[in-house]
């Protein structure tokens, strides 16, 4: 008998450590949602805007939950364990549902297909897109761009064989967007393509160690290290329209978070987003007061 009262506490022990990592508590606050936060300065700025319009809009709380790889944080939002995400329409259709902008029918834009197919096969939805598109651009020193008179990627061509192009370990993995596609879609021959950490990046084009870079839009660091983009002339990129990636039954169950959402529709700039990362990522500014200041003076908050 002792065997089995020792198995059976044993076998209850298992459970309520399974339960408390697996989540299977009962349903979480209803009056609470839960965010997941971005691992850099535009989306935990978007955190914070969601996060305080909502409070200050309807009788909701708001969670934040720590950030996470972005392949895990939409799982949890498509599983419903959490409900809002700040992403982009391109993140949706490339990195999330597996698709290539080329898939994109003609005349649907790709906020659309990617909605679309997110509500069908993953019970996810993107919010009205905020107005920023921060996708991938190319990048240059300033002295470069004016040595060479760059304006756009295909005057680079002429000049590649001399230059170095370096980014990010992501931007070498296979996908639509890699640096052999990228190379042979604009007939560009680098003296040499390697890879570099993130956080390196921007010192090695100050310093010179690196000529030609993958940034993104709105990043604030572009603006400290005085970086030329160049125009996507020939559209390689494919679009990445910010928006919150949230759980397709949100608004069934807070009807009220749908006109929060419809409120911020649009009203969000390259410009505007570059000043606020900016702001994060330079001078190292709470994102939480950079987007409380930003809503109180632009009269989103009551």
């Amino acid at each position: 008998m002792k065997k089995w009262k020792n198995r059976a506490f044993l076998l209850s022990a298992c459970l309520v450590l399974v339960c408390a990592f697996s989540g299977c508590s009962d349903k979480k606050d209803k009056n609470t949602v839960t965010i997941i936060d971005g691992d850099f300065a535009e989306m935990k700025f978007f955190t914070q805007v969601a996060k305080i319009l909502i409070e200050n809009k309807t009788s909701l709380k708001v969670d934040v939950q720590d950030s996470m790889a972005s392949n895990l944080a939409f799982e949890q939002i498509k599983e419903g364990k959490m409900d809002i995400y700040m992403s982009y329409d391109g993140s949706l259709l490339a990195a999330y549902l597996g698709k290539d902008p080329s898939d994109v029918p003609e005349g649907t834009s790709l906020y659309d297909y990617a909605n679309q197919l997110g509500k069908e096969s993953a019970n996810v939805m993107l919010t009205p897109k905020l107005g920023e598109e921060n996708t991938y651009v190319v990048a240059v020193n300033k002295e470069l761009a004016e040595k060479y008179n760059l304006k756009c990627v295909s005057d680079l061509e002429k000049h590649a064989p001399d230059l170095v192009f370096a980014a990010e370990h992501e931007f070498f993995d296979e996908g639509s967007t890699h640096y052999d596609a990228f190379v042979d879609f604009y007939g560009l021959s680098f003296q040499e393509g390697i890879t570099i950490d993130r956080g390196l990046k921007y010192t090695g084009m100050s310093s010179g160690n690196m000529d030609v870079t993958i940034v993104y839009t709105t990043d604030g660091l572009n603006r400290k290290f005085e970086l030329t983009t160049l125009k996507d002339d020939k559209k390689f990129f494919p679009e990445y329209n910010g928006a919150y990636l949230v759980r397709a039954d949100l608004f069934k169950d807070y009807p009220e978070l749908e006109e929060v959402f419809d409120s911020l529709e649009g009203k969000f700039s390259n410009e505007l987003c570059t000043e606020m990362n900016y702001m994060i990522d330079v001078e190292n500014k709470d994102p939480y007061k950079v987007a409380y200041d930003y809503l109180k003076e632009n009269g989103f908050l009551s």
